[in-house]
């Protein structure tokens, strides 16, 4: 017969192991079943443009180099942030701690990845891959909080494509988001900002000091360059929500990143049922100081014609 301390000390190593398990459910919740088997790194070369796919990141982008040079940086965050009222940042590579439960975190869920390669999928994952061809599609379903993402990234004819479209099975209380975002390399120098008709902003970026940030209205193309290497970058929003004012955020910090993200979903409290498709192309060019800029529209309208164009707004 069991003695009550026994007993006693039984009934604790229960309640232990029931909390054990409340905390690895709450923790692994909507996460795929095989996501211990994804790569943590997968570098991709396509033609002379080389990117990286980081796990802890959340399988999304980690830097691109063109022509074996940096064009973004691998230590920064891309993909999908909001920043939610009285809660904080929330999304690709920004987690928030669990109010009340030290130790858990709460950040975004991804419940596949599908990686092809020439329109091949691949297979068999290692946890560090090294993936070349023709062209390359990642494609990804994830959530943050009520929030529905499907992601890709797609590299084809020297160009760089990524898409987020966003459904909102929740509502959500946006002081604003950022669908997709870019870590630019600090070694780039100038910049112009503009929209449809023209240039809105030529930048001069700082060399040093504290970093600044401002936002840019109506911008819809980003255009960077680094005088030392000869090479720069175009990207142009494609893709946007008719009802969401065009917006870049720039944030500039010497020595880390050119940082361009889109500006979206400003103020606003997302309802239940709204869609949204965001979309940008990147390509870059090689060019001297002198003709940087007309290199760079000449790129831009590439971009723009890519594929046979697309609306704007949809």
């Amino acid at each position: 017969m069991c003695d009550p301390m026994s007993r006693l000390r039984s009934y604790f190593l229960f309640l232990l192991l029931i909390s054990v398990v409340m905390v690895w459910a709450q923790s692994a919740v909507g996460q795929a079943p095989d996501q211990a088997n994804w790569p943590q790194k997968v570098t991709v070369t396509v033609g002379d443009i080389r990117i990286r796919i980081d796990g802890p990141k959340m399988w999304t982008l980690s830097g691109m180099d063109w022509r074996n040079t940096t064009m973004a940086t691998e230590d920064s965050a891309y993909g999908t942030v909001f920043t939610i009222r009285d809660v904080g940042h929330l999304g690709t590579a920004h987690f928030l701690d669990v109010p009340g439960k030290p130790g858990e975190i709460e950040k975004e869920i991804v419940t596949s990845l599908r990686l092809l390669i020439d329109d091949k999928p691949v297979t068999e994952f290692t946890p560090t891959m090294e993936l070349s061809g023709t062209s390359f599609r990642l494609e990804r379903r994830s959530k943050i909080r009520g929030i529905a993402l499907e992601s890709s990234v797609s590299i084809r004819d020297d160009v760089l494509i990524e898409t987020v479209h966003l459904h909102a099975r929740q509502p959500l209380d946006s002081v604003k988001a950022h669908p997709l975002m870019y870590a630019w390399t600090p070694t780039a120098t100038v910049g112009m900002f503009g929209d449809e008709n023209g240039i809105l902003k030529r930048s001069v970026f700082l060399k040093e000091g504290k970093g600044a940030a401002e936002v840019l209205r109506n911008a819809r193309w980003v255009a960077v360059f680094d005088p030392v290497s000869g090479k720069g970058s175009v990207c142009y929003f494609r893709k946007q929500p008719a009802d969401d004012p065009e917006a870049l955020l720039l944030v500039d910090e010497p020595g880390v990143y050119r940082k361009v993200a889109l500006y979206s979903l400003e103020d606003k409290i997302v309802p239940v049922g709204w869609d949204g498709t965001f979309q940008s192309l990147t390509g870059f060019f090689s060019a001297t100081e002198a003709d940087w800029e007309k290199k760079a529209l000449l790129r831009l309208e590439e971009l723009k014609a890519f594929g046979g164009g697309h609306p704007r707004k949809i």
